[in-house]
C-alpha cells in the first residue's frame, strides 16, 4: 500500500480512494484518499452514509470478485448533498504480507461532457463516450509526460519525419546545434539544420566545404547507418544512434563518447604494444579468459599451434584450439590417439595440471606451464626445455617485470596521481577490509567527510598550479595525523574520506576531525604567497549508520557544516537526511528558476544625504516562485553560490534591470545611478565587450557592488585588473557591507573604489551610545580620507539620518525612505516625484 501510494496515488491529478472491508462491522473503512478525493467528495471516514451508497457499491463489487475491474459512469453526490457526473475505474488488490484485501477506485468529474442519463441503479448510457475521454485524457498525460523525460535526458534526442522534417528535439539536441534554441522550428528541414549547427560552429570539419558535407550526412547510405562515430573538433567524439520507427520517422540519438573513444584508443595502445611485446618473445604464449576463450597469444603460439596461424580466433575456446593442434599433428603425444585427446574430458583434465611436458614433432619438447590470474584468467606459457637455462633466466626476467608493472598499474589504479593518497577505489576497498574486521572482532567504523572551504576562490584567484599546492599540502597535513591503522582518500576536486576503526577510544573521530580542522586552517604558501584554506568536517559512524550508508551519512553532515557556516565539524544523525532532502528540493528548484529565468530585478531608492533627491537605486535580486510568491534573497542566495549559479542570477538581474529602465524619463535616467550586487564569478567570468553593449543602452551612471564575500583582502592581481576593464567602460566599483570584518584599509587601496556602502547592521548604532558613534565615524573618516563616497545603508529613522549625514555620509538607503519595490512602483514614484512643485525629486522620508 504504502509503494502503491508514492508510485501513484500521491501523484495523480485524479481523486482516489483504497478501501478495506472491515471484520468488526458491515461498512467499508476508508484507508487512503488522496488530496483530489477531499476536495471532490469531502472526507469520508467509511462509507455507510446515503450520499456514499453508489461510492460503496464499486468497492463492494471489487472486493467480492477479486478478478473484477470497475469501468463506469455515474452520477454520484458530494458531501454536502450536490449531485455530479464522474467516470469512474477500479481494481482488487491483496497485501500477502499483511493478509488484506484492498480495492482502489479512481473517478474523475465529466459532466460538463456528459449528458446525465440515470437508470435505476445510477449508471449512465454514455459511459463509453466518458471511457473514451477517460482513456483520451489518459493518453494525453501519458504523452506529456514521456515527452518531459526526453527534454529532461542531458543527450541530443531528435526526430525527424521521412522527409527529414524537424518533428521533436529535446533541450540537448537544441544546445548540440545551435547557441539560439528558438532558431530550431518544427518542420525544419534536416539540411536547414545542419547549415545552424555549421553557423554555430558545431562541426569544424565541415567549414569550407558545407554543401559537400550536408550531402555526405544527407545520403542514403548514411542515413540508414544505425550508428556513427563523429570526431569534432578538440578531440571530442559523440556517437549517432539510428533508428527508422514504423510510420518511418527517423529517431536520432547522440551519446558523447568522447571518454568511451580516449579509453578505447589507450587500451586498444596498450594491447598493441602489449602483442608486440608477446610476438617479440620467442617461446609461444597464450590467455585464455575465466570461461577458457581465447583473450590473446604470440605469433609463436600460433605456429606451434597450427599449420594457418589464422585458424586461431579471439574467442575461441581452448578446447577448440586444441582440436586445431591435433589434427594439425602438432601434438606428438595425441598422434594415434587424437579422438582421446579431443575428447572434453581429457582437456579438463589437462587443463588442471599447472606443468605439463609435451613431445612435439622432430624431437622437440616444450613444457607447458598454466596459471591462473586473480580475474580467472589463464596463463599459458611454452618453454623450449632445450635451452631449459636460458629460457628459464628470460623467464625469470620478464615475470619480475611483469610484477613491477601490475605493482605500478595496481598502485596507479588505486591512487591520486597528484597527492599520492588512495582514490574512490582504494576507499571502497579499504571500507569493505574494514567491514571484514568489525565482523570478525568487533569495534565500529567512522568516516570523515572533508572539504576545502575557500579552494574554488584559490583556483580562480591564485591559479590551478596554487590549488595543486594547496591540495599536496592538504594531502600532507592530513595524513600526517592519522594512526597506521587509519586511511585517508581524496575522492574528487578538494574532497577528502578519512575512515577510523574505533576499538578502544571511542572519541578518536571527534578529536581527530578537531586536530584537521586547526591544521588546514593554517596558513598555506605556494609560489611565494600565503593563502588561507580551512576546512568543514562531516562525521558519520557505525551503529548510527550501515556500513554502507556511512559514506553518504558523513556526506550529510559535511553538508549541514557547511551550511552553519563552514570552518566546522558536525556529526550525522538521522534527522540530518530530511534536511539534505529539503535541501536538495531546493536547489533544484533554483537550478530550474535559473533556467526559466523566474529571477527578476527589485529596486531600493538611494537619496542625496543633503537635498533628499533620489539619486540612485540598488537593484535587488528577487525570485517570484511559482508557488510561494517573491522570495528574497536570503531564502535562495546562499544554495546558490554553492551551486555555483549566483553569477547566472547576477546576469539574469542586470540584463532585466537595463531593460526595464530604458522606460524611465531620460531626465531620470541621467540623474538616477543603478547599482547591481555582483559575485566573484560575476566580475571574473563576465565578457566585457558584450557587458559595454548593454550598458550603453542606459545614459546614466551603472555601479558594480562588491559583496565582501568575495574575500577582497586576499584578490590578485588579475582581479584589480578585471576592475580597471570595468571602470574604462564606465563602470563604477563600490564596496558593499563594508565594516561587516572582511576588508581592510589595505584592501581599499589596492581596489580603490569609487564608494563604500556602511553594512545595514551599523547605520542603528549611530543613535546607540558614544561607543557606536565612534566606530561610525572612523568608518567614513577612513572613506572620506581615501575620498571615496559613503552610503549609509538600513536607515530607518530620521533621528539616524540626520546623524549619519552630520558624520559625513552623502547618500542614504533604507525603510525611512522606501522599501525595495518593484519596476512598475519605482516608475510611479518617479512619477510622482516630477508631480511636485515644491520639491520635485524628493522622497517623501527625506522632507
Amino acid at each position: 500500500m504504502e509503494i502503491l501510494n508514492k508510485a501513484f496515488l500521491d501523484l495523480t491529478t485524479d481523486a482516489v480512494a483504497v478501501c478495506q472491508s472491515s471484520p468488526d462491522s458491515e461498512a467499508l473503512q476508508v484507508v487512503y484518499t488522496n488530496q483530489a478525493f477531499t476536495a471532490l467528495f469531502g472526507s469520508y471516514d467509511d462509507l455507510s452514509s446515503e450520499n456514499a451508497v453508489p461510492l460503496a457499491g464499486f468497492h463492494e463489487q471489487l472486493l467480492q470478485d477479486q478478478s473484477a475491474k470497475v469501468q463506469e459512469t455515474a452520477e454520484l453526490a458530494k458531501e454536502d448533498g450536490s449531485r455530479f457526473v464522474v467516470s469512474a475505474s477500479g481494481f482488487a488488490f491483496q497485501d500477502k504480507a499483511a493478509g488484506k484485501l484492498y480495492s482502489c477506485v479512481t473517478y474523475r468529474d465529466i459532466s460538463e461532457v456528459v449528458d446525465v442519463a440515470k437508470d435505476n441503479g445510477g449508471r449512465l448510457e454514455t459511459a463509453e463516450y466518458a471511457s473514451l475521454h477517460q482513456e483520451m485524457a489518459a493518453l494525453q498525460h501519458a504523452h506529456e509526460r514521456i515527452l518531459g523525460a526526453l527534454n529532461a535526458y542531458p543527450d541530443p534526442i531528435v526526430i525527424y519525419d521521412s522527409d527529414l522534417k524537424l518533428v521533436y528535439r529535446n533541450d540537448g539536441y537544441a544546445a548540440s546545434v545551435t547557441d539560439t534554441p528558438s532558431e530550431l522550428i518544427e518542420g525544419m528541414h534536416l539540411q536547414e539544420v545542419l547549415k545552424l549547427a555549421i553557423k554555430h560552429g558545431r562541426y569544424p570539419v565541415a567549414v569550407g566545404r558545407e554543401d559537400e558535407w550536408i550531402n555526405e550526412i544527407l545520403s542514403p547510405d548514411m542515413l540508414q547507418m544505425p550508428a556513427q562515430d563523429v570526431e569534432l573538433d578538440g578531440d571530442v567524439h559523440h556517437r549517432l544512434m539510428r533508428s527508422r520507427a514504423p510510420n518511418g520517422d527517423y529517431v536520432i540519438i547522440r551519446l558523447n563518447s568522447t571518454e568511451l573513444v580516449r579509453e578505447k584508443r589507450g587500451a586498444e595502445e596498450a594491447q598493441a604494444r602489449l602483442i608486440a611485446a608477446l610476438n617479440a618473445y620467442p617461446a609461444p604464449f597464450v590467455i585464455y579468459d575465466a570461461d577458457d576463450c581465447l583473450v590473446v597469444c604470440n605469433d609463436a603460439y600460433r605456429a606451434s599451434m597450427s599449420n594457418n596461424p589464422a585458424d586461431l580466433k579471439v574467442g575461441m575456446h581452448r578446447t577448440e584450439v586444441a582440436r586445431i593442434a591435433v589434427r594439425a599433428g602438432k601434438i606428438a603425444n595425441a598422434i594415434g590417439r587424437e579422438e582421446e585427446w579431443m575428447s572434453d574430458a581429457h582437456q579438463t583434465q589437462d587443463v588442471n595440471k599447472p606443468v605439463q611436458d609435451l613431445e612435439l614433432p622432430g624431437d622437440v619438447h616444450h613444457r607447458l606451464l598454466r596459471s591462473r590470474a586473480e580475474n580467472g584468467d589463464l596463463v599459458i606459457l611454452r618453454i623450449d626445455t632445450t635451452e631449459l637455462v636460458r629460457h628459464r633466466r628470460a623467464l625469470e626476467r620478464n615475470s619480475e617485470e611483469l610484477k613491477k608493472a601490475n605493482a605500478e598499474i595496481t598502485h596507479m589504479a588505486l591512487h591520486d596521481d597528484l597527492t599520492g593518497l588512495g582514490n574512490r577505489r582504494y576507499l571502497a576497498k579499504t571500507l569493505e577490509e574494514f567491514t571484514g574486521r568489525r565482523q570478525s572482532a568487533g569495534g565500529e567504523i567512522a568516516a570523515l567527510h572533508i572539504d576545502l572551504d575557500r579552494f574554488k576562490q584559490i583556483n580562480d584567484t591564485m591559479g590551478h598550479r596554487a590549488g595543486d599546492d594547496v591540495l599536496v599540502e592538504a594531502a600532507k597535513r592530513i595524513r600526517s595525523e592519522l594512526e597506521p591503522s587509519e586511511a585517508v582518500a581524496r575522492i574528487g576536486g578538494d574532497e577528502f574520506v578519512v575512515l577510523v576503526p574505533i576499538s578502544e577510544d571511542p572519541q578518536r573521530p571527534v578529536e581527530l576531525a578537531g586536530t584537521l580542522l586547526k591544521d588546514l586552517s593554517r596558513t598555506m604558501e605556494t609560489h611565494g604567497k600565503e593563502c588561507r584554506v580551512g576546512a568543514s568536517i562531516g562525521i558519520a559512524q557505525t551503529p548510527l549508520s550501515e556500513v554502507e550508508d556511512l559514506l553518504t551519512n558523513s556526506d550529510v553532515a559535511l553538508y549541514k557544516a557547511k551550511y552553519r557556516g563552514r570552518g566546522r565539524m558536525e556529526t550525522y544523525d538521522r534527522s540530518d537526511l530530511e534536511k539534505v532532502r529539503e535541501a536538495k528540493s531546493l536547489s533544484d528548484d533554483i537550478l530550474r528558476a535559473v533556467e526559466q529565468e523566474e529571477f527578476l530585478p527589485y529596486y531600493q531608492p538611494q537619496v542625496d544625504a543633503k537635498t533628499g533627491r533620489l539619486v540612485g537605486v540598488e537593484v535587488l535580486a528577487r525570485w517570484r516562485h511559482p508557488q510561494k510568491g517573491i522570495l528574497a534573497p536570503s531564502e535562495f542566495l546562499p544554495f546558490a553560490t554553492d551551486l555555483r549559479v549566483a553569477g547566472d542570477i547576477d546576469r539574469q538581474i542586470f540584463e532585466k534591470a537595463i531593460v526595464e529602465c530604458r522606460d524611465l524619463p531620460v531626465t531620470s535616467m541621467r540623474s538616477i545611478t543603478l547599482s547591481f550586487n555582483v559575485s566573484e564569478d560575476r566580475v571574473n567570468l563576465t565578457d566585457i565587450d558584450a557587458l559595454h553593449q548593454q550598458t550603453q543602452s542606459y545614459p546614466g551612471q551603472i555601479s558594480f557592488e562588491l559583496l565582501e564575500t568575495i574575500f577582497l583582502e586576499e584578490q590578485d592581481d588579475a582581479f584589480l585588473q578585471r576592475l580597471d576593464e570595468l571602470r574604462s567602460i564606465g563602470i563604477s566599483i563600490e564596496v558593499d557591507d563594508f565594516g561587516s570584518g572582511r576588508a581592510s584599509v589595505v584592501a581599499l587601496q589596492r581596489i580603490n573604489p569609487d564608494r563604500l556602502k556602511i553594512d545595514r547592521r551599523l547605520a542603528p548604532l549611530v543613535t546607540a551610545g558614544s561607543g557606536g558613534l565612534r566606530l561610525l565615524r572612523s568608518i567614513i573618516e577612513i572613506a572620506q580620507a581615501l575620498e571615496l563616497g559613503v552610503t549609509a545603508e538600513g536607515v530607518e529613522t530620521k533621528e539616524q539620518a540626520d546623524l549619519l549625514s552630520k558624520l559625513g555620509c552623502d547618500r542614504f538607503q533604507g525603510y525611512y525612505f522606501a522599501k525595495p519595490m518593484p519596476f512598475s512602483d519605482l516608475f510611479a514614484l518617479i512619477a510622482s516625484l516630477k508631480e511636485d512643485p515644491d520639491i520635485p525629486a524628493a522622497l517623501p522620508g527625506a522632507r
